[in-house]
């Protein structure tokens, strides 16, 4: 049976390293941990899980340390590791199987970042609900997936390249080297440590310039210069590298035309940012993250017909994506008609019954066209699916509605629930002094 290493780099993941190793222990042959200048306790951590530990100085370069990692590992195959990232015991048996078959020396793996809100996108991909059999990462309620490159063969000259978003392909590629895919998931919990993701945008986006600066002829550099620019909302650079790639590259994956397309919406250049979503679309008709911004500039060029059409097509296209349904409120509001954008609200929460933010967008439509019966009765809708959501400014409308409408003890009933949630509410407060006088 061929051996498994576990190949990793850690600064600092005191906090998140015992899950991620306690999650292979099971897996691999042998865990290598190169810590590049760790002042926790996140050494000691990897060594109570008996792993061999390496130390190798930060040099602002994530290929180096991770080529390090792989010249410390001794089995036939690696899988690489992140702190943040974790692989379920379900998938074991697959990895082993895989690795013991011959074919493909290198696979890419299902990357599964999970968020906590619904409508997220996670470079042009939106989430879906969390609906697997998985232990890990069950407790999240979406996730985005994509491939990842996690899997190989070792080879003796085998080398990352990349400061940043640093990869093993173009080595599989220049040797002629068989790849697959492999539906095993390595469980990412990284976007969901807001904290920590924008400590990175900074950091990464430097790496990213250096690396797009020393190698301007490398669409990889450009790509991930674009992605990381993208991210920190530096909209020209982002621009001019995915621009830079599409003219490198062969092939341009559609999130380049995305995330330039974006790029040039913030920048109010709806015209380009058009021709970058239909690119998208000639591609793949039903991109909902494409129809979806290519309706908010043909909005902005007031051509509210067809941006109606193609966000109704983003809501066929994937019911779950929440931007579609604020985008098709927006519009209908815009246009005077209140009833459709109820209706596209109504229609998302529909599909997407927890979803606080859309009881929100619902409730303050109702209020700034003075429906104050309807909005009462949509906050009272709301808190039956989320009864700790809206901060007790639901409790506060509903309550308010109906002591005003001579509902006493109705009112008095949700005004002391909402109370005992939170009692330090304004408006709830104002409730009390209001019911306690009468």
């Amino acid at each position: 049976m061929p051996t498994l290493s576990l190949a990793m780099i850690v600064k600092n993941e005191e906090k998140n390293l015992g899950h991620c190793l306690a999650s292979v222990k099971g897996l691999v042959d042998e865990m290598v941990v190169v810590d590049t200048g760790s002042t926790d306790g996140t050494v000691a951590l990897a060594e109570s899980f008996g792993a061999r530990i390496g130390h190798f100085p930060w040099t602002g370069d994530f290929a180096s340390a991770r080529n390090e990692s792989l010249r410390l590992c001794t089995g036939d195959w690696v899988i690489v590791l992140d702190a943040d990232e974790a692989v379920d015991p379900l998938d074991y048996g697959k990895i082993r199987e895989t690795i013991a078959q011959d074919g493909p020396v290198a696979f890419n793996l299902i990357s599964r970042n999970y968020s906590e809100t619904a409508g997220s996108v996670l470079l042009d991909q939106v989430v879906i609900p969390n609906t697997s059999d998985y232990a890990e990462g069950s407790s999240f309620p979406f996730y985005a997936d994509a491939p990842n490159l996690r899997l190989f063969r070792r080879f003796p000259d085998l080398r990352y390249e990349g400061r940043v978003h640093e990869v093993l392909v173009p080595y599989f590629i220049r040797r002629n080297l068989p790849m697959g895919a492999l539906d095993a998931v390595i469980h990412h919990f990284g976007k969901v440590d807001y904290e920590r993701e924008r400590h990175k945008l900074t950091f990464y986006l430097e790496l990213a310039e250096k690396d797009a600066v020393a190698h301007p002829l490398n669409g990889q550099c450009q790509f991930n210069l674009m992605l990381q620019a993208y991210a920190a909302g530096q909209w020209k650079k982002a621009i001019n590298a995915g621009v830079a790639f599409t003219r490198i590259s062969r092939w341009v994956p559609l999130v380049v035309y995305n995330t330039v397309g974006m790029g040039h919406q913030q920048l109010g250049k709806h015209l380009d940012a058009i021709s970058c979503f239909e690119t998208v679309l000639r591609n793949q008709s039903d991109h909902a993250l494409a129809l979806s911004r290519l309706a908010i500039s043909l909005q902005a060029l007031g051509r509210s017909d067809e941006a109606r059409g193609h966000l109704v097509g983003a809501v066929n296209a994937n019911p779950q994506f929440g931007q579609a349904y604020f985008g098709l409120s927006d519009l209908e509001e815009k246009c005077g008609r209140v009833e459709e954008a109820r209706g596209a609200l109504l229609a998302g929460l529909k599909a997407l019954p927890d979803h606080e933010r859309m009881h929100l967008a619902l409730i303050q439509l109702d209020l700034r066209h003075q429906l104050e019966a309807q909005a009462a009765s949509d906050a009272w809708a709301a808190l039956a699916a989320l009864p700790n959501g809206g901060g007790g400014h639901w409790q506060a409308l509903v309550a308010g509605f109906l002591l005003k409408s001579g509902h006493a003890g109705e009112g008095q009933a949700i005004l002391d629930a909402g109370l005992a949630l939170h009692p330090d509410h304004p408006g709830l407060q104002r409730l009390k002094t209001l019911a306690t006088r009468t």
